[in-house]
């Protein structure tokens, strides 16, 4: 009896202890005062979408049924040795506080897991929003002139989206940083890029702008080597959800900056034809050998 209730109460101790921990999580992270850029805008499903959906919830129930088996006999054998103790001349000394201690200290680094992996999902999920929002209205350019690739595979990263245009190739690297939450101050929704780095209400950042301008290179000297010929390659930041105020040394720096929202990437069609039909073909064709193969 006194096994079967200590194996209850272990379980319920680390319940209590996991609900408490997250709830708190929520609470502290509340205290940001920061939402989405793209905030209740609205997101068109994507092809595959709903299956994409069900391949993850397939690989989170095959996660849980495989610590279910690798877990099995660790937990029968704990419940079986917690009937055949004798707790009556059990007494509670350092072995028990060492015991304690540790399990703490698993509940502890788990609890510190937990909340790396937490950050970490919701900056990738904000990135995925932002990215498949420019990403849906890039392809509004798709034509006679344009052709639009997303998520190129290069060198140990990736590139959100290639724009092959007439005037040039754009290399754009999608970004997605929160607003402050409770404002009536339209400056706290606007992003200045002076040429150098963008400037929020409340911080800069200029490692964005230094991004794209490397992936950029790399596009261009990947296009060189396959291609045998010099193309021209812009590296580009899309920021959904942010107006862009650009200063004078702005429209004159290398990198653009646009918001993609509305009609704010019909830019990239404009300018003087560098790249004529046949060549933004080849441009398309080196890309899409980037990509993998389908497996079985």
């Amino acid at each position: 009896m006194m096994g079967n209730l200590l194996l209850i109460g272990a379980f319920a101790l680390s319940v209590v202890m996991m609900i408490v921990g997250v709830a708190g999580l929520k609470v502290w992270r509340r205290r940001e005062a920061r939402r989405s850029p793209l905030h209740g805008r609205k997101l068109t499903n994507l092809p595959g979408q709903q299956l994409i959906a069900r391949v993850n919830e397939h690989g989170d129930n095959l996660l849980l049924a495989g610590l279910v088996m690798y877990l099995s006999f660790p937990m029968m054998l704990f419940a079986w040795a917690t009937t055949r103790v004798q707790w009556e001349r059990v007494r509670f000394g350092i072995a028990e506080w060492i015991f304690v201690i540790g399990a703490l200290g698993l509940f502890a680094y788990g609890m510190r897991s937990f909340v790396r992996h937490w950050d970490a999902r919701n900056k990738a999920r904000d990135g995925l929003i932002a990215e498949q929002m420019t990403g849906q209205l890039l392809n509004r350019l798709i034509g006679p002139n344009c052709i639009v690739a997303h998520d190129l595979p290069c060198d140990g990263f990736n590139i959100d989206h290639i724009v092959i245009a007439p005037r040039a190739v754009y290399a754009v690297e999608t970004k997605s940083f929160r607003k402050p939450r409770d404002s009536t101050d339209d400056s706290h929704y606007k992003v200045t890029y002076d040429g150098i780095a963008l400037r929020f209400p409340d911080w800069k950042d200029d490692a964005p702008i230094t991004q794209a301008r490397r992936q950029a290179q790399w596009l261009a000297r990947h296009l060189r080597e396959s291609l045998g010929r010099e193309v021209p390659v812009v590296p580009a930041v899309a920021l959904p959800g942010w107006w862009i105020e650009r200063t004078d040394a702005a429209k004159q720096s290398d990198v653009c900056v646009f918001t993609p929202m509305g009609r704010g990437a019909e830019f990239l069609l404009g300018g003087k034809e560098v790249l004529d039909a046949t060549s933004r073909a080849l441009i398309a064709q080196s890309i899409a050998l980037r990509y993998p193969e389908v497996g079985d």
